[in-house]
């Protein structure tokens, strides 16, 4: 549709328009049966000045619609869907308004929600878990449950897990609603020690030879600018893929932060099967608008140090190191991790040795290994380490002290158990 010049938009009359406002402003023009689609497409993007005035210009535009032949189809449902919204965030901020006594949260979303299954999750630093409302670990539901599970953050950890049909919270508008609701009350919870699912921080982490995960989001800065205030709600879908899959593994989560994401397993085999399920999932998921989301994985075991502030020292930044030099879609693993693994890896999971390369800030070379595995890309650029890799030769008189020499024939590489 050509866009209406300002010197015929001038000779229009007011009535020619949807909307006026007080100040005199001039929307909708419905002149013609162009313009009168235009605005039919464009109405809920308006901003009125009251309901008074959204309802007299909705019914102009359906007077305009029936003069030329129009049937809005598409509008009616439209505002019937913005209706259904509108009353459902009525009825919560009345139930929730109404100063409910602790544990009742659940109760009333159940009502207002409509889902009788609905279930308000708290987490547990302490236990490394969702627990209910009683103060028991409970397992998420898996792909076959046909259950969604919508999450809500603390500063970037995680707080609170809603579990429900997954076509209530399907409106972004309606879910925006309801978990600002929500947040609203667990926090207040919180304040008054009200939630028996309580933070020990540190404490609760495991020590000794660990395993570390890392993930970062591949072109977020490029996703930020394209999606706006929408990337919120892609980080919230891509941390909850990386939750559900860090649960299922026995994972604990230790930070997350913007596009970011550092997790701890007490087994290597374990982190490797969720950074599997990980990819898995992400590529499996349609996000719309043609965007393509990949995350970038890398994992490393070894002894970092345990402090009130979390996990520290070289395992930390070599985790951190790892999960830059992948690419989207990619798990790089060091031989450390490789080795831990051992003959205990998941079935179906290869190994496939990338070389040594010198990644930036760390003493010595390292040799890395991509996962494979069903469903995961296989063919990747060479690791995103700023430099040219080490040469074979130089870097084996190195650490030949340290590393057995790779097989060529298996492309594995042969190297002692870790300790402990």
């Amino acid at each position: 549709m050509s866009r209406l010049k300002p010197s015929k938009r001038a000779r229009l009359p007011d009535r020619a328009f949807a909307y006026v406002d007080s100040r005199g402003r001039r929307r909708l023009p419905v002149h013609d049966k162009t313009h009168v689609r235009n605005a039919l497409a464009r109405f809920n993007q308006v901003a009125f000045e009251n309901d008074a005035a959204r309802e007299r210009a909705r019914n102009r535009l359906l007077n305009a619609a029936k003069k030329y032949r129009i049937v809005p189809v598409g509008f009616i449902t439209g505002l019937l869907q913005s209706e259904r919204r509108a009353a459902t965030a009525g009825r919560l901020v009345i139930e929730l308004g109404r100063n409910p006594a602790p544990g009742e949260l659940e109760k009333r979303l159940r009502i207002v929600l409509r889902d009788p299954t609905l279930a308000v999750l708290h987490w547990s630093d302490a236990s490394g878990a969702y627990l209910d409302g009683t103060g028991k670990p409970v397992a998420l539901p898996t792909e076959r449950d046909q259950r969604g599970v919508t999450y809500l953050e603390r500063q970037g950890r995680p707080m609170t897990a809603l579990v429900h049909d997954p076509t209530i919270l399907a409106d972004p508008d309606l879910a925006e609603t309801v978990l600002d609701a929500v947040r609203f009350v667990v926090e207040k919870d919180r304040l008054h020690g009200q939630i028996q699912a309580t933070s020990t921080a540190a404490a609760a982490l495991p020590t000794g030879f660990v395993t570390l995960l890392m993930t970062d989001i591949e072109a977020s800065t490029a996703l930020l600018h394209r999606l706006g205030d929408r990337y919120g709600a892609l980080l919230n879908d891509v941390r909850g893929i990386l939750r559900t899959a860090l649960l299922r593994a026995s994972g604990r989560e230790i930070d997350a932060r913007a596009d970011e994401f550092f997790a701890v397993f007490e087994g290597a085999a374990a982190a490797i099967e969720a950074a599997v399920a990980i990819q898995r999932e992400l590529g499996n998921r349609a996000w719309g608008d043609g965007l393509e989301v990949q995350v970038r994985v890398g994992i490393h075991s070894g002894r970092p140090t345990l402090t009130d502030a979390g996990y520290i020292g070289l395992a930390v930044h070599t985790a951190a190191r790892l999960c830059s030099a992948a690419h989207g879609g990619q798990i790089v693993v060091s031989a450390a991790t490789r080795a831990a693994v051992g003959a205990s890896a998941p079935t179906g999971i290869r190994f496939r040795s990338l070389g040594r390369h010198r990644l930036p800030g760390l003493p010595d070379a390292e040799m890395l290994f991509q996962v494979q595995a069903q469903g995961l890309r296989v063919t990747f650029p060479r690791p995103r380490t700023g430099r040219h890799s080490v040469p074979r030769r130089q870097a084996d008189d190195r650490r030949a002290r340290l590393e057995n020499r790779m097989r060529p024939e298996e492309g594995q590489l042969e190297l002692p158990q870790p300790p402990g």
